[in-house]
């Protein structure tokens, strides 16, 4: 749904009138409103919507259309400031209009002193570059950082100046960019050659007809579950067609964020369902290569779900260190081995070889669809667990290393909290401290978490036909686990009572697991199938009941950017 934007024309009139800026604002879908001075400027920022945004645009302003959508139309932020424009909304649009009211009007030629001294000033308009900088005095406000091309630049005079400028602008393809931007510099080499050379075009035909990333998104993950029901036929025919699906399926995936970053159309439930979604994609696929090997007499449950909690706790590997270094500078930023490598006109072969070994989201969809269409689960299985461990390695030891490095800087309050709720542990956060608090504190969770894992899957191992129940329950314990590091990248706290409900944190779950091995049952040993079945009702039920309320309530906060791979 398109957010009304009210676009407040101030400042100086340039000497060929603002004809073409109004034009290009208007194809905008924002309504054009005049305000030569802060009292008609507060006006018309108390005049938007609720729901509404205001744009302060200097009327000065040349530019591409696409870099007055970015300083416009980008929901992320409730205050934005590009070169000539300032964008506020929410909170930020109320304390913009009380501050435009307490500035005096000094848009007209006035007259200072008395006598013989007295002099005539020059008018002084309002101009949004300053206002900006005054407002983010009180505010946080987002600096928009326009594509290398776009131009956004302030000319009133001469008149040769601004035909000069008007002239850039049409030698640069700013659509051309638009459509660049919407792919992510930092793809892995398979969605780069085999998917975001089209997708991008796609995504461009979805947003011209009003199709939204949520809906792409949505239709994603309904093909990867035909095709893992496919796979789950056991089949030859099942085992292509599934690898068809995914791959279709991969190929939407990315589409919904480049719909996203081509159209500004973010929001938070749309970024919950992307992040959600890819876990739910791929470890569907696990369960129904699982079912269909079991079809032909090969049980693979126990690679099915290794391999889910292998990638689960890689996953938080990265997110723990991340969060764990926040605010500590190069100590948690720049680790070469885990994070974006450099954007580069021509990258190297090192570069892409760099991308591959840590296994990311579309060369990991490749394997499983290629060796699902030419091979058997159990083969898939081994190769994501082998491929998965070589990649863990190599990305944990570098962050092992750097870690470990002299003159690291102390880990913040706000990092050990957040590596606090990611442990999902009963422990109060006191006694946890310490071991947050040391250098390698960002491996606690993961730890923990790998443990909790193995328990499970260990004591199901046991019990025939127990495997099932256990992948079951994993994924709703890592759907929690999941859920929580969202909150904390979208600066949510995470409620202590969840962590008591959900069966008193990882270790009461991991005490009733064992204490259920030894009740005796007939057949024996069955007491920990039972236990698991009814910790995996009661867990789905809470963990995702709380979820879904949580991220749809009317006052959730957008996730922050980069999911993981």
């Amino acid at each position: 749904m398109r957010i009304p934007t009210i676009a407040v024309l101030t400042g100086p009139q340039p000497v060929d009138g603002d004809g073409v800026l109004r034009t290009e604002l208007s194809a905008l879908g924002a309504t054009v409103v005049d305000a030569d001075g802060p009292a008609a400027a507060a006006r018309a920022v108390a005049s938007a919507s609720a729901a509404g945004r205001v744009a302060l645009v200097d009327r000065r302003l040349i530019a591409h259309r696409h870099a007055l959508r970015l300083a416009i139309e980008d929901p992320r932020w409730t205050a934005a400031h590009s070169v000539g424009v300032l964008t506020v909304s929410g909170q930020a649009r109320e304390l913009l209009a009380t501050r435009l009211r307490t500035l005096p009007d000094l848009t007209a030629h006035r007259v200072e002193g008395a006598g013989p001294a007295a002099k005539l000033t020059a008018p002084r308009p309002l101009v949004p570059d300053v206002l900006a900088t005054q407002l983010a005095e009180s505010l946080p406000i987002h600096e928009v950082v326009l594509p290398t091309g776009l131009i956004a630049t302030l000319v009133d005079a001469p008149l040769a100046a601004r035909k000069d400028a008007y002239e850039r602008v049409v030698q640069v393809d700013g659509e051309a960019i638009r459509l660049r931007k919407a792919v992510k510099s930092d793809d892995g080499l398979f969605a780069t050659l085999f998917v975001s050379s089209y997708s991008r075009f796609l995504a461009r035909w979805c947003a011209d007809r009003g199709l939204s990333p949520n809906l792409v998104t949505t239709l994603s993950l309904l093909i990867a579950i035909v095709g893992a029901i496919t796979a789950a036929t056991g089949t030859r025919a099942g085992y292509i067609a599934a690898a068809v699906a995914l791959y279709i399926s991969f190929v939407l995936d990315c589409t919904d964020g480049q719909l996203a970053r081509y159209a500004l159309n973010f929001s938070r439930v749309g970024s919950w369902l992307d992040a959600t979604f890819d876990r739910a994609k791929e470890y569907a696929v696990y369960a129904g290569l699982a079912f269909g090997s079991a079809h032909n007499g090969d049980d693979v449950w126990l690679l099915a779900a290794l391999a889910m909690a292998l990638q689960t706790v890689r996953h938080h590997v990265d997110f723990a260190f991340h969060e764990g270094n926040r605010g500590r500078g190069a100590a948690g930023a720049n680790d070469g081995n885990t994070q974006p490598l450099p954007v580069t006109p021509e990258k190297s072969l090192s570069y892409w070889a760099r991308k591959i070994i840590v296994l990311p989201i579309g060369e990991r969809w490749a394997l499983i669809a290629l060796l699902t269409a030419l091979t058997k689960p159990r083969t898939t299985f081994i190769a994501l667990l082998v491929w998965g461990l070589i990649a863990a390695a190599y990305t944990t030891a570098g962050r092992v290393q750097r870690s470990l490095a002299p003159q690291i800087a102390e880990r913040t309050p706000e990092a050990a909290a957040a590596l606090y709720s990611m442990s999902d542990i009963l422990a109060r956060p006191l006694a946890e401290a310490r071991r947050l608090g040391s250098k390698l504190g960002w491996l606690v969770p993961p730890v923990y978490h790998a443990f909790e894992y193995a328990i499970a899957i260990a004591l199901a191992a046991e019990v025939h036909g127990a495997m099932p129940v256990a992948f079951l329950y994993l994924a709703a314990v890592m759907y929690h686990h999941y859920d929580v590091v969202y909150r904390i990248r979208a600066g949510v706290s995470v409620p202590r009572w969840l962590a008591v409900a959900g069966a008193l944190g990882f270790e009461g779950r991991v005490v009733i697991l064992v204490l259920a091995s030894f009740i005796p049952t007939k057949p024996a040993h069955h007491g920990v199938t039972y236990a698991l079945l009814a910790l995996a009702v009661y867990l789905w039920t809470l963990f995702l009941a709380e979820s879904v309320h949580f991220w749809l309530r009317p006052t959730a906060t957008a996730l922050l950017p980069a999911d993981p791979a």
